[in-house]
Protein backbone atom coordinates (compact mmCIF):
# COMPACT_ATOMS: atom_id res chain seq x y z
CA UNK A 1 0.00 0.00 0.00
CA UNK A 2 1.44 3.01 -1.09
CA UNK A 3 2.13 6.01 1.95
CA UNK A 4 0.98 9.04 0.74
CA UNK A 5 0.17 11.97 2.98
CA UNK A 6 -3.27 12.99 2.48
CA UNK A 7 -2.90 16.35 1.23
CA UNK A 8 -1.65 14.98 -2.22
CA UNK A 9 -4.20 12.33 -3.07
CA UNK A 10 -7.94 12.04 -2.46
CA UNK A 11 -9.87 15.36 -1.83
CA UNK A 12 -13.49 15.06 -0.48
CA UNK A 13 -15.42 18.02 -0.73
CA UNK A 14 -18.84 19.45 0.35
CA UNK A 15 -19.19 23.09 -1.43
CA UNK A 16 -21.79 25.05 -0.50
CA UNK A 17 -23.72 28.12 -2.15
CA UNK A 18 -23.65 30.98 0.24
CA UNK A 19 -24.75 34.38 0.05
CA UNK A 20 -22.24 37.69 -0.48
CA UNK A 21 -23.25 38.91 3.09
CA UNK A 22 -21.66 35.31 3.96
CA UNK A 23 -18.36 35.63 1.71
CA UNK A 24 -17.84 39.11 2.47
CA UNK A 25 -17.97 38.18 6.21
CA UNK A 26 -15.58 35.05 5.59
CA UNK A 27 -12.97 37.69 4.10
CA UNK A 28 -13.17 39.69 6.76
CA UNK A 29 -12.96 37.13 9.75
CA UNK A 30 -10.93 35.01 8.04
CA UNK A 31 -8.45 33.52 10.81
CA UNK A 32 -4.73 31.60 10.15
CA UNK A 33 -6.70 28.26 8.95
CA UNK A 34 -8.53 29.87 5.98
CA UNK A 35 -7.99 31.20 2.76
CA UNK A 36 -10.76 33.39 0.80
CA UNK A 37 -10.35 32.78 -3.09
CA UNK A 38 -11.92 35.28 -5.11
CA UNK A 39 -10.86 35.88 -9.17
CA UNK A 40 -11.82 38.84 -11.33
CA UNK A 41 -12.49 36.93 -14.13
CA UNK A 42 -15.63 35.34 -12.17
CA UNK A 43 -18.05 38.39 -10.79
CA UNK A 44 -20.08 37.75 -8.03
CA UNK A 45 -18.03 34.15 -7.07
CA UNK A 46 -15.90 33.69 -4.09
CA UNK A 47 -14.59 30.15 -2.16
CA UNK A 48 -13.45 29.90 1.40
CA UNK A 49 -11.42 27.16 2.16
CA UNK A 50 -10.40 26.02 5.57
CA UNK A 51 -7.13 23.82 6.33
CA UNK A 52 -8.00 20.27 7.36
CA UNK A 53 -11.63 20.37 6.57
CA UNK A 54 -12.97 18.29 3.96
CA UNK A 55 -15.20 20.86 2.37
CA UNK A 56 -14.81 24.59 1.15
CA UNK A 57 -17.61 27.47 1.21
CA UNK A 58 -18.75 28.81 -2.48
CA UNK A 59 -20.38 32.19 -2.76
CA UNK A 60 -22.14 32.87 -5.84
CA UNK A 61 -24.36 36.16 -6.11
CA UNK A 62 -27.49 35.14 -4.11
CA UNK A 63 -27.92 31.55 -4.58
CA UNK A 64 -27.62 29.00 -1.34
CA UNK A 65 -27.66 25.35 -2.02
CA UNK A 66 -25.65 22.76 -1.08
CA UNK A 67 -23.95 20.25 -3.01
CA UNK A 68 -22.18 16.79 -1.74
CA UNK A 69 -19.41 15.21 -3.43
CA UNK A 70 -16.36 12.83 -2.73
CA UNK A 71 -13.92 12.95 -5.50
CA UNK A 72 -10.53 13.41 -6.84
CA UNK A 73 -12.08 17.00 -7.79
CA UNK A 74 -11.00 16.28 -11.37
CA UNK A 75 -13.00 17.61 -14.47
CA UNK A 76 -14.47 14.65 -15.40
CA UNK A 77 -15.82 14.49 -11.95
CA UNK A 78 -17.41 18.19 -12.40
CA UNK A 79 -18.59 17.47 -16.04
CA UNK A 80 -20.77 14.59 -14.74
CA UNK A 81 -22.05 17.03 -11.81
CA UNK A 82 -22.67 19.51 -14.27
CA UNK A 83 -24.72 16.40 -15.95
CA UNK A 84 -27.06 15.83 -14.00
CA UNK A 85 -29.93 18.87 -14.31
CA UNK A 86 -30.86 18.76 -10.65
CA UNK A 87 -27.90 19.85 -9.25
CA UNK A 88 -28.00 23.16 -11.87
CA UNK A 89 -24.26 23.57 -12.22
CA UNK A 90 -22.86 26.12 -15.17
CA UNK A 91 -20.15 25.64 -16.81
CA UNK A 92 -19.05 28.84 -15.48
CA UNK A 93 -19.41 27.38 -12.23
CA UNK A 94 -17.01 24.45 -13.31
CA UNK A 95 -14.44 26.32 -14.34
CA UNK A 96 -14.55 28.84 -10.95
CA UNK A 97 -14.45 26.14 -8.87
CA UNK A 98 -11.53 24.44 -10.76
CA UNK A 99 -9.48 27.14 -10.65
CA UNK A 100 -10.47 27.61 -6.76
CA UNK A 101 -8.92 24.25 -6.37
CA UNK A 102 -5.96 24.98 -8.02
CA UNK A 103 -5.34 28.24 -6.13
CA UNK A 104 -5.76 25.93 -2.74
CA UNK A 105 -3.75 23.01 -3.45
CA UNK A 106 -0.58 25.82 -3.56
CA UNK A 107 -1.95 28.06 -0.97
CA UNK A 108 -2.85 25.52 1.66
CA UNK A 109 1.01 24.93 2.54
CA UNK A 110 1.35 28.25 3.88
CA UNK A 111 -1.89 27.63 6.66
CA UNK A 112 -1.28 26.10 9.65
CA UNK A 113 2.11 25.64 10.33
CA UNK A 114 4.01 25.88 13.62
CA UNK A 115 7.14 27.88 13.87
CA UNK A 116 10.62 26.80 15.46
CA UNK A 117 13.24 29.63 16.73
CA UNK A 118 15.15 28.34 13.66
CA UNK A 119 11.59 29.48 11.16
CA UNK A 120 11.14 25.87 10.05
CA UNK A 121 7.17 25.01 9.73
CA UNK A 122 5.95 21.48 10.94
CA UNK A 123 2.34 21.34 10.17
CA UNK A 124 1.17 18.06 11.78
CA UNK A 125 -1.32 15.52 10.13
CA UNK A 126 -1.00 12.25 11.73
CA UNK A 127 0.34 12.46 15.37
CA UNK A 128 2.98 9.55 15.70
CA UNK A 129 3.98 7.96 19.13
CA UNK A 130 7.28 6.05 18.09
CA UNK A 131 10.27 7.11 18.83
CA UNK A 132 12.25 10.47 18.16
CA UNK A 133 15.78 10.37 16.60
CA UNK A 134 18.31 11.75 18.65
CA UNK A 135 21.60 13.04 16.60
CA UNK A 136 23.43 9.80 14.88
CA UNK A 137 20.58 7.78 14.96
CA UNK A 138 19.03 6.80 11.28
CA UNK A 139 15.51 7.52 10.66
CA UNK A 140 13.76 5.93 7.58
CA UNK A 141 10.75 8.42 6.27
CA UNK A 142 8.69 8.67 2.78
CA UNK A 143 9.01 12.42 1.64
CA UNK A 144 7.64 14.46 -1.62
CA UNK A 145 9.06 17.91 -1.89
CA UNK A 146 7.43 20.70 -4.05
CA UNK A 147 8.45 24.01 -4.62
CA UNK A 148 5.99 27.02 -4.05
CA UNK A 149 4.41 26.93 -7.33
CA UNK A 150 3.30 23.40 -6.38
CA UNK A 151 5.92 22.08 -9.06
CA UNK A 152 7.00 18.51 -7.42
CA UNK A 153 11.37 17.91 -7.62
CA UNK A 154 11.50 14.58 -6.06
CA UNK A 155 9.33 12.07 -4.29
CA UNK A 156 10.38 8.62 -3.09
CA UNK A 157 6.69 7.72 -2.94
CA UNK A 158 7.12 7.86 -6.39
CA UNK A 159 9.79 5.91 -6.39
CA UNK A 160 8.63 3.40 -4.03
CA UNK A 161 11.87 3.04 -1.57
CA UNK A 162 12.08 5.32 1.43
CA UNK A 163 15.39 6.58 2.11
CA UNK A 164 17.39 6.28 5.31
CA UNK A 165 19.24 9.59 6.91
CA UNK A 166 21.62 9.89 9.56
CA UNK A 167 20.46 12.45 11.88
CA UNK A 168 21.72 15.78 12.85
CA UNK A 169 24.98 15.08 11.21
CA UNK A 170 24.66 17.52 8.65
CA UNK A 171 24.08 14.94 5.62
CA UNK A 172 20.82 16.30 4.60
CA UNK A 173 19.58 20.30 4.50
CA UNK A 174 19.12 21.75 8.22
CA UNK A 175 15.72 21.62 7.82
CA UNK A 176 15.67 17.86 7.53
CA UNK A 177 18.29 17.32 10.36
CA UNK A 178 15.74 19.58 12.62
CA UNK A 179 11.97 17.90 11.57
CA UNK A 180 13.22 14.88 11.97
CA UNK A 181 14.50 15.12 15.69
CA UNK A 182 11.17 16.87 16.05
CA UNK A 183 8.72 14.47 14.74
CA UNK A 184 8.18 10.92 16.61
CA UNK A 185 7.64 7.45 14.39
CA UNK A 186 3.86 7.28 12.59
CA UNK A 187 3.76 10.81 11.90
CA UNK A 188 2.58 12.22 8.66
CA UNK A 189 3.32 16.38 8.35
CA UNK A 190 4.20 18.74 5.99
CA UNK A 191 7.38 21.11 6.77
CA UNK A 192 8.12 24.88 4.93
CA UNK A 193 11.66 25.34 4.51
CA UNK A 194 12.99 28.66 4.42
CA UNK A 195 16.07 29.06 1.96
CA UNK A 196 18.37 29.35 4.56
CA UNK A 197 17.23 26.11 5.73
CA UNK A 198 17.37 24.33 2.68
CA UNK A 199 19.54 24.83 -0.58
CA UNK A 200 19.79 28.88 0.07
CA UNK A 201 21.41 30.95 -2.64
CA UNK A 202 22.94 28.03 -4.47
CA UNK A 203 20.09 26.48 -5.58
CA UNK A 204 20.04 22.81 -6.17
CA UNK A 205 20.67 21.62 -9.87
CA UNK A 206 18.10 22.71 -12.25
CA UNK A 207 15.61 21.68 -9.97
CA UNK A 208 15.96 23.74 -7.39
CA UNK A 209 16.20 27.76 -7.89
CA UNK A 210 18.03 29.84 -5.72
CA UNK A 211 16.68 31.04 -2.75
CA UNK A 212 13.70 28.76 -2.96
CA UNK A 213 10.95 28.25 0.16
CA UNK A 214 10.30 24.86 -0.21
CA UNK A 215 7.89 22.49 1.35
CA UNK A 216 8.37 18.25 2.19
CA UNK A 217 5.27 16.06 2.81
CA UNK A 218 7.13 13.56 5.15
CA UNK A 219 6.32 10.15 7.00
CA UNK A 220 8.40 9.09 9.90
CA UNK A 221 8.41 5.29 9.24
CA UNK A 222 11.01 4.00 11.62
CA UNK A 223 14.07 4.72 14.44
CA UNK A 224 17.32 3.35 14.99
Amino acid sequence: MQKKIILSITLCLSLYFVSNAQCELCERDKNDLTYCYNNENFKDYCALFTDGSASFLLSKGKKVRTINLTSKATLSDFITLASDKKNKISATDILFIQEAINEWKIKRWNIGHSYTASGLGIKTFVKGTGAVAKKGQKATVHYAGFLEDGTKFDSSIDRGEPITITVGVGRVIKAWDEALQELPVGTKALIKVPSELGYGKRGAGNAIPPNATLFFEIEILEVN
